[in-house]
């Protein structure tokens, strides 16, 4: 008789998360009460292009803003059942890095430039994990063979500066892993590195993600990637979740108009291939110029006057709950319910 498997428990919940800057010009809301849930070992994508919020929802998690200078936060975020948004700044210094760790898109400024690279990954195993020194080098030296860097005790003691886009950026994940965190939140961690550094950093996030069993969130604008890698996506546009489904069926049915132009802009070749590249029309308005409806209506062809005046809600498929799609156009009364 064939085992059931049983259904993966919520690791974190994010519940109508807002985060607002305070300016000079006034308040600026770059994330628009989104709400989305994480699921134990899973990888989550969150994609979209730059400007929509991305970056913003991951550290607006961590809290990682000054509050009340910078920004100020509204919903939930439960991780195991507690919420973040309710803990002191001392707790959630206790959290970063222990429960939630992230990797973030630029290794070489996020490194202190006047640390060894295995000073920066001892730092949380003093203060998480409460080791002595000679512990704290050993298990470095450990995660630096973990990932995969040659001559791991040599490398301990290099600077930033001296190692490569990739090897900064397995320093990082090295820092990043070693308090063995429940999430991992890897903000585009392939940018500006090579193809070939590219595809031996996502395989080494997915051979993790299966050795440790941790979850990750997994930013970044290439689909791609979110394809071979993702077990569920999430699509974002200027602040807001325009789509979200499992990885193959919104790969293969596609419901909102943005996330058919991203699909659409990814190059082919082949017989088949188009022979101009596919480009989404305009660009992301800033944060100042949120159209007073959908958010998407100036850039999509599809748009009408009901899409001009009022914004759609997130809804949910009632012949499939793990798609939501934020859309007039794509949306029939029969298929779709208010969730």
């Amino acid at each position: 008789m064939e085992k059931v498997k049983e259904p993966k428990r919520k690791l974190l919940e994010v519940r109508q998360l807002a985060t607002t800057f305070h300016t000079n010009r006034g308040p600026i809301r770059a994330v628009d009460g989104i709400s989305f849930s994480v699921y134990e070992g899973e990888i989550l994508g969150l994609v979209g292009e730059s400007g929509c919020g991305k970056s913003v929802t991951s550290q607006s998690i961590l809290r990682l803003y000054n509050e009340g200078k910078t920004a100020a936060y509204q919903g939930e975020v439960f991780l195991n059942g507690q919420d973040l948004m309710k803990l002191s700044e001392k707790t959630m210094r206790s959290i970063r890095g222990r429960d939630i760790a992230m990797v973030f898109q630029d290794a070489l400024s996020s490194l202190n430039p006047v640390m060894t690279v295995g000073e920066q990954i001892m730092e949380p195993l003093f203060i998480h994990r409460k080791m002595n020194k000679k512990d704290a080098r050993d298990e470095a030296i450990e995660l630096l063979k973990l990932l995969g860097i040659p001559a791991p005790e040599k490398r301990f003691f290099s600077y930033p500066h001296e190692l490569s886009g990739g090897m900064r950026q397995r320093v990082m994940i090295a820092a990043a892993l070693a308090c063995r965190p429940k999430l991992l939140i890897a903000d585009e961690p392939t940018t500006a590195l090579d193809v070939t550094i590219q595809a031996q950093i996502i395989d080494l996030l997915v051979e993790l993600n299966q050795k440790l069993g941790m979850a990750i969130i997994f930013i970044t604008h290439d689909l791609g990637i979110v394809a071979e890698t993702c077990e569920r996506v999430i699509v974002m546009y200027l602040g807001q979740i325009a789509e979200e489904g499992i990885a193959k069926d919104l790969f293969h049915s596609p419901q909102h108009p943005y996330t058919v132009g991203l699909l659409n802009s990814v190059p082919r070749t082949g017989e088949n291939a188009p022979k101009r590249l596919f480009v989404i029309p305009g660009i992301v308005p800033t944060l100042r110029q949120i159209p007073q409806g959908c958010r998407f209506e100036p850039r999509c062809r599809y748009a009408t006057m009901l899409c001009h005046t009022k914004p759609p809600d997130l809804l949910v498929n009632i012949n499939n709950e793990q798609q939501k799609v934020r859309c007039w156009q794509y949306i029939s009364p029969e298929a779709f319910a208010y969730g």
